[in-house]
C-alpha cells in the first residue's frame, strides 16, 4: 500500500522542513530506545544547576518494520505541514526583556533576529526549545582575524543567583543521538559577549552553556571578549560545532570547558567510558576556525572532564597551550575521555606558555599541527596521573593497592615508620623528604610509592639515598600545595608502606570499560593509545606526545602513546563540519494519488 508520494513544491519552507525532519522524522527512528511509553529524555541530574525538568518524547514506538516506516512518514507529513508555519520573530532591541520575549514567543524551528545595538545582561537567557537565535556580529577568521561588533552582550549576570553566571544556558533536548546530524536543531549566531566594567568577578560556568541532549548544536559568528568567564561550557550529552569564532582573552580563564556527563544516558560521564572513542566520527563537539588571542599569556586552554568528547582543528591559537584535561580524580565525575587536535596554527611569543598541553586522562589524536614563533621549551603533550600524588575522594590515593587501579602483584615491598618529621622543599615545594630506619635504597627508582598510613596521603618516590653511618635512608617523594590531600606530611612514628601502582583508573592508553559500581583493576578497560605525528616547529624538534618530566611510572611509550600515525583506518571527520554548510534543501516535493 502506498503511504506517501511526494506530491507539491513546498517552495520557501524547504529549509524548515529539513530541519524538522531531523528534529522530528528521525527522532523515533530508534523505535523505542527513549520513547517507550512511560519513559523520559535524559535530566542533568548532577549539571552544577541542580535538577532541571525531564523532557517526555513526542511518539510513541513503532512494533514493526511497516510501524517504523508508517511512522516516519507520518512523521514527515508533520514536519511538512508544520515547517511552512516556521517564523522569523524579530526582537525589538538587544535587550534581556526584548529578547527573552522573542525566545519565550519562539516555536520549534522557529529564528528569533536580534538587532545590532549593546545592551546589559543581568540575567541569564534561557533557551528550552530548539530554535535559532541570531545577532548582527560577523567574524573574518580567513583575513584579519576581527569581529565587526554589532549586536554586543555585556556580561553583567549576577553570580549570587540561581542559575549562576552563563549569559546563555541552552536547555535543549531534541533530535536522535543515532543519527548523523546536518542541520542545526539549535543555533546562536552572531554575537558579541563582553566583560564590562560591572561584570562581578569569578564565574564557574561561561558565556554559552549547553546541556541536555542534541546532536546539533551550532554556535558561530560570536567574539568572546574580555569576558571573565570561559567561553562555552558543554555538560549533558552534545554533539555539534563551534566555528568562525573570536575568543579575545584578557583575563587568566579558559576558552572552553567540555563535559558529556549524560552520554548515552548515564551519569558522571560514565557511558561515554563505556564505548570505544569513535575516532573520526560525529560523536564529538567540534571547535574549528576559530581564532583565540590569548593576550595574558596563561591559561586560555580548552579544558574537559565528565567523559568528554571534543576536536580542535583548523583554528589560530595564540599563546595557549591549549590541550587540557581533568581526570578521573577530584569527584565522582570520570575524566576526559577522547580529544582529536589537528591543523591548527599554534604561534607562541616571548612568555607564552612552553608546552602544547597536558593529559591527565583520556586519549588523544594529534596530528599535522604548526607551531610558529618562539620555539617551545617542553614540546610534548605530557601525561600525567594526578591521583599517584593526590588522595582525591571517591576513588583515593593511586598507592600501589587501590583496586581501582593495576597494582604490582607483589603488593607490600616494605614498610616501617618515619625516624624524623618530614621537611618541604623550601624552594620547589615539589617534594618533602624525612628519614627512615635501615636500608631503602632499592626503592631510589622504579616508580614506587610510599603512604603515610596514619593519613592516607602519599606519592611517587623521587629518591632513597641510603647512609650507611647512621644505617637511615633520606626517603624524597611527591608534595604539592596545590590540594590539601597532597599535602604530604610525615612526623616522628607515623607509619609508612611502600608499594607500586603499574597503571591508573582513566589514564592516557586505556579506553572502553565497563559501568563503573563495584571497584576492579582499571574497571575493566581495554588498551587504546594515543597517537602523535606530523606536529613541527620551525625552529625546534617535532612535537610529541611524552609521559612527563619527570617521568610518570605509569605511562609506556609504545603501549599507552606512540609517536607515530596509528595503526589502524582513521579518517578525519568531515570538514566543515555538515552542521556549517548543511545538506540541500529538499526541492519538487509532490504528493500523488
Amino acid at each position: 500500500m502506498d503511504y506517501l508520494r511526494i506530491c507539491r513544491d513546498l517552495g520557501q519552507g524547504a529549509a524548515g522542513i529539513q530541519a524538522r525532519l531531523l528534529a522530528l522524522a528521525l527522532l523515533d527512528t530508534r523505535s523505542g530506545a527513549a520513547s517507550r511509553p512511560g519513559r523520559y529524555w535524559l535530566s542533568d541530574p548532577d549539571s552544577p544547576f541542580g535538577p532541571r525538568p525531564n523532557y517526555k518524547t513526542t511518539f510513541q514506538p513503532c512494533h514493526s518494520v511497516a510501524g517504523r516506516f508508517g511512522g516516519l512518514f507520518a512523521a514527515l507529513i508533520l514536519a511538512v505541514s508544520g515547517a511552512v508555519q516556521a517564523a522569523n520573530i524579530n526582537a525589538s532591541s538587544p535587550s534581556f526583556a526584548a529578547v527573552s520575549t522573542a525566545v519565550g514567543a519562539a516555536k520549534n524551528g522557529d529564528t528569533v533576529v536580534v538587532p545590532a545595538g549593546t545592551a546589559s545582561w543581568t540575567k541569564t537567557l534561557v533557551i528550552n526549545k530548539p530554535i535559532t537565535l541570531i545577532g548582527q556580529t560577523t567574524v573574518d577568521y580567513t583575513t584579519n582575524e576581527m569581529a565587526n561588533n554589532q549586536t554586543i552582550i555585556l556580561d553583567d549576570v549576577s553570580r549570587s543567583v540561581f542559575p549562576p553566571a552563563p549569559i546563555i544556558h541552552v536547555m535543549v533536548t531534541a533530535g536522535d543521538m543515532t543519527v548523523e546530524p546536518t542541520v542545526p536543531l539549535v543555533q546562536i549566531k552572531g554575537f558579541t559577549f563582553r566583560g564590562s566594567t560591572n561584570t562581578p568577578r569569578g564565574a564557574p560556568n561561561s558565556a554559552v552553556m549547553l546541556s541536555g541532549t542534541c546532536p546539533a548544536v551550532r554556535i558561530s559568528n560570536c567574539h568572546f571578549d574580555s569576558l571573565y568567564q570561559s567561553s562555552i561550557y558543554t555538560f549533558g550529552w552534545i554533539y555539534g560545532v563551534m566555528d568562525n569564532c573570536l575568543h579575545t582573552l584578557t583575563h587568566n580563564n579558559l576558552t572552553g570547558v567540555m563535559g558529556m556527563a549524560t552520554y548515552n544516558g548515564q551519569q558522571y560521564g560514565d557511558g561515554s567510558w563505556m564505548e570505544a572513542a569513535n575516532w573520526g566520527s560525529y560523536k564529538f563537539f567540534f571547535t574549528e576556525n576559530n581564532v583565540v588571542h590569548n593576550l595574558v599569556k596563561t591559561s586560555g586552554n580548552m579544558d574537559a572532564k565528565r567523559g568528554a568528547r571534543y576536536v580542535v582543528r583548523y583554528s589560530k591559537l595564540y599563546d595557549c597551550s591549549f590541550i587540557q584535561t581533568h581526570g578521573t580524580e577530584g569527584d565522582r565525575d570520570r575524566g576526559c575521555r577522547a580529544i582529536e587536535f589537528y591543523n591548527n596554527i599554534c604561534n607562541r611569543s616571548n612568555g607564552g606558555p612552553g608546552s602544547p598541553g597536558g593529559l591527565r586522562s583520556g586519549n588523544l589524536l594529534f596530528h599535522d599541527n604548526k607551531y610558529t614563533g618562539v620555539p617551545l621549551g617542553n614540546p610534548w603533550v605530557s601525561a600525567w596521573a594526578v591521583r599517584m600524588g593526590t588522595a582525591f575522594q571517591p576513588w583515593k590515593l593511586a598507592d600501589g593497592a587501590n583496586p581501582w587501579d593495576q597494582n604490582d602483584p607483589r603488593g607490600l615491598y616494605a614498610s616501617g615508620t618515619a625516624a624524623t618529621a618530614s621537611v618541604v622543599d623550601s624552594e620547589t615545594k615539589g617534594s618533602t623528604s624525612f628519614y627512615v630506619n635501615g636500608n631503602l635504597r632499592a626503592y631510589n627508582t622504579g616508580g614506587y610509592s610510599i603512604q603515610n598510613t596514619r593519613t592516607g596521603l602519599g606519592g611517587i618516590i623521587h629518591s632513597a639515598i641510603y647512609k650507611s653511618s647512621t644505617n637511615k635512608t633520606l626517603i624524597a617523594c611527591d608534595y604539592s600545595i596545590a590540594w590539601p590531600t597532597s599535602k604530604v606530611v610525615f612526623n616522628v612514628g607515623d607509619p609508612f608502606q611502600i608499594c607500586r601502582v603499574l597503571r591508573v583508573l582513566d589514564q592516557t592508553g586505556l579506553g572502553k570499560g565497563t559501568l563503573c559500581s563495584t571497584p576492579k583493576p582499571l574497571n575493566g578497560a581495554v588498551n587504546e593509545g594515543s597517537y602523535a605525528w606530523n606536529n613541527t616547529q620551525p625552529n625546534g624538534p617535532k612535537v610529541t606526545i611524552h609521559s612527563g618530566a619527570p617521568v610518570n611510572p605509569t605511562f609506556v611509550e609504545g603501549r599507552d602513546y606512540f609517536n607515530s600515525a596509528p595503526p589502524f583506518a582513521y579518517k578525519p571527520y568531515t570538514y566543515p563540519h555538515p552542521l556549517i554548510s548543511g545538506v540541500p534543501p529538499p526541492t519538487d516535493l509532490r504528493v500523488v494519488p
